[in-house]
């Protein structure tokens, strides 16, 4: 995660500064314990579902890669062939 820091340690902190943030809004003046760790699992959950994502995404581009490296230059870029017509050569 960013510099280093756990799924935990990022949902605390975002945690803390989206908090800041309404204070500082006024949108409410105080908190609930139980708003401030639903907030917490909330911000967790959703760090740990972005690494599920990256990691079925990383597995793909990695698959990819692999069936790129067999593939042969004219199977990656393939030449037109002859049979398209021109459009201005219809009228």
């Amino acid at each position: 995660m960013a510099s280093g820091m756990s799924n935990e340690e990022v949902a605390a902190k975002l945690v803390q500064v989206y908090f800041k943030e309404i204070a500082r809004l006024g949108y409410k003046r105080s908190l609930t314990l139980d708003e401030t760790i639903n907030a917490y699992y909330y911000t967790l959950s959703k760090l740990q579902d972005k690494r599920h994502s990256m990691a079925s995404v990383r597995k793909e581009v990695v698959e990819d890669e692999q069936d790129m490296k067999t593939e042969t230059k004219e199977q990656l870029f393939p030449q037109p062939t002859g049979d398209v017509k021109d459009s201005s050569e219809e009228q």
